[in-house]
């Protein structure tokens, strides 16, 4: 079984893998034994240097003796086999250490900060380690309402170390283990994705060679610090960001996708591919008084008449339909885990002036007798008000009562919005300032009577159906509008020029920062 052989291999790579003490300049030295003789008689390499190497050889024998004790135990144990896996285990995790100082030179090198670096990853006796340039790849694209858009694609390449039972690679500024089929993150690559903001500095591997034993290499650079999607606009307009990566070690990248970015992360094991989607911020712009997500046809509605079908009287008559909308509901669900631990209190109290702040319902509001009509005075600040649950204005008031700013309130409704009798939203302003008053609706806005609304009412997941005598003056974002009733929608002017912004969502992604950087690797 050649149990000797293995036992001198596995006590060489021990003795590789603890560093050796060296002086400020680089060279080894040799630690001083004070046994109380003169420091100088160190200087003449007598007595001293045979002492060092006397003890040398006994430490040196006791680490011999036990290693092949140990040695002999799992011989007869578990046989040869057994040790040579500790071998290749510890072969495999010197070569993992020496590519996180690989990875550290090539960072260096990638983004300009070197001209060149050497590296060595010890003695490789158990296996091989090859440099792969087609090995990997990186795709990303931009997914918006006009479609999908492929801004940038690129192999990744890799420094892969393939021993008996385990595989290091170096990829995309990240270090990877393989084992069979499974694939995990041993040191994280150069992407880092924190609030709103990607940066993702994609080094790129090329080369060639595949060597066994002493492996060493030279890293050299060919493209530093490329801007890989100068087109795309930043802030980012709409749409997601897709991050797709094909690889050997997709399980790991994986892992890592799903443990440090915010965002959905897929698996694909057919392929070895992971998908991150980022999502972008989506702006909408309040232009048009009404905007469906399916094709409005006032056909469709009961009692034909003019201004926009049936007897909605859409006013200006154009109706934005075919707009695909994203849905308020992430955004309502993040405000939602925000406020529920902190917030300003609930609206709870008859006739309490609610001011500057955020309030929370957990569950379903209703405006009845005991809360009644709602004053908000928003001088001092904006009013966030979040409900998890359906909120109900019945027969009551919703008043912006400050004059004097432009500050208002945003409604984060995770249910329906009804006004089931005579109610009102705006502002004790003469003129019409519905900017100031904004609903993000999760569920449907329904049940609505003879109410009227000054405000902007974002629901693209709703189907509405109007068919009280209900005033809309300000811009509605629905799924689908029908009605029945006399209800009428007329355009603010004063929201020309503005626009809502579906931010605070944990998916959103607003700034990417992305260069491409490809270096070479010599093995040698």
């Amino acid at each position: 079984m050649h149990v000797g052989r293995r036992i001198r291999q596995l006590a060489s790579v021990l003795h590789r893998s603890q560093p050796a003490e060296s002086t400020t300049d680089g060279e080894p030295t040799r630690r001083a034994v004070d046994s109380g003789r003169p420091a100088g008689a160190a200087s003449t390499g007598g007595w001293l240097a045979t002492e060092n190497r006397s003890q040398s050889e006994v430490l040196g024998t006791i680490l011999i003796l036990g290693l092949s004790m140990t040695a002999i135990g799992i011989a007869l144990v578990g046989g040869g086999v057994a040790l040579g896996d500790m071998l290749s285990d510890a072969e495999a995790s010197n070569v993992e250490n020496g590519m996180s100082h690989l990875s550290s030179k090539a960072s260096l090198v990638a983004l300009g900060d070197a001209d060149s670096q050497r590296f060595s990853l010890g003695s490789t006796q158990e296996g091989t380690v090859s440099v792969q340039p087609n090995e990997g790849s990186m795709t990303i694209t931009n997914v918006s309402n006009e479609g999908r858009e492929e801004v940038f694609d690129t192999e990744l390449g890799a420094i892969v170390y393939k021993g008996t039972n385990r595989e290091v690679a170096y990829q995309g500024g990240g270090i990877w283990t393989k084992r069979g089929d499974n694939s995990t993150m041993a040191s994280p690559p150069e992407f880092h994705y924190r609030g709103t903001t990607l940066t993702l500095p994609i080094i790129q591997v090329g080369g060639e060679g595949a060597v066994g034993g002493q492996t060493r290499g030279q890293i050299t650079p060919v493209d530093v610090g490329q801007d890989a999607v100068a087109g795309l606009p930043t802030p980012l307009e709409n749409g997601t960001i897709e991050v797709k990566i094909q690889s050997e070690y997709y399980e790991g990248w994986y892992q890592f996708l799903n443990q440090r970015t915010d965002g959905t992360v897929a698996i694909y094991h057919n392929n070895n591919t992971v998908v991150s989607e980022l999502t972008a911020p989506d702006i909408v712009a309040l232009n048009d008084p009404v905007s469906t997500q399916l094709e409005y046809e006032p056909g469709n509605n009961e009692g034909q008449g003019e201004g926009g079908g049936g007897s909605i009287d859409v006013s200006p008559e154009n109706v934005n339909d075919g707009v695909a909308h994203r849905s308020a509901k992430p955004l309502i669900d993040t405000k939602i885990r925000d406020v529920e631990d902190d917030n300003d209190g609930s609206v709870s109290e008859s006739g309490e002036t609610l001011t500057a702040g955020t309030y929370f319902a957990d569950g379903d509001l209703t405006l009845n007798e005991n809360v009644g009509n709602l004053d908000i005075d928003t001088s001092d600040g904006n009013v966030t008000i979040v409900v998890n649950g359906t909120f109900d204005l019945k027969n009551n008031n919703i008043t912006v009562i400050d004059e004097g700013t432009d500050n208002g309130v945003r409604y984060y409704v995770k249910g329906s919005l009804r006004a089931q009798g005579n109610a009102y939203v705006g502002t004790s302003s003469s003129d019409t300032e519905s900017y100031r008053n904004v609903f993000y609706v999760g569920d449907e806005f329904t049940d609505v009577g003879t109410a009227t609304f000054e405000a902007v009412i974002y629901a693209p997941d709703a189907d509405v159906d109007l068919r009280g005598d209900v005033t809309i003056t300000g811009a509605l974002v629905a799924n689908e509008l029908t009605g029945g009733g006399s209800a009428s929608i007329t355009y603010d002017t004063s929201l020309s020029g503005r626009e809502i912004e579906l931010t605070g969502a944990a998916d959103l992604l607003t700034y990417l920062h992305v260069s491409h950087n490809e270096i070479r690797v010599d093995l040698n």
